[in-house]
């Protein structure tokens, strides 16, 4: 299998970075209003930062994964720092609040 081209690679990563960043964002927001109606956070806000942990550390492993399987090597990078970042803020939030 060839290598595809670094502009091509480039491209997939211009398409799939703002995704990945969404995702982030969205279970960002999951996280920080967690907390019940009186402002104390603490069990649930743990179970939600849990939540995010794993499914950041699952879409890392899989569309980073499957990106450098393709030989996609910018594209996997990226989103494997980006969704690693994420999952490794997210496990702080979980040990912070539980």
């Amino acid at each position: 299998m060839r290598r595809p081209s670094v502009w091509v690679d480039l491209g997939i990563t211009v398409v799939l970075l703002p995704v990945s960043a969404m995702l982030v964002v969205w279970l960002g927001v999951h996280v920080l209003f967690s907390g019940d109606d009186f402002g104390s956070s603490g069990i649930q806000t743990a179970r939600a930062a849990r939540r995010g942990a794993w499914i950041s550390g699952c879409a890392a492993v899989l569309a980073g994964g499957g990106l450098l399987g393709l030989r996609l090597w910018i594209a996997g990078t990226l989103h494997l720092v980006v969704l690693g970042a994420a999952a490794v803020l997210f496990a702080a939030a979980a040990a912070q609040n539980g």
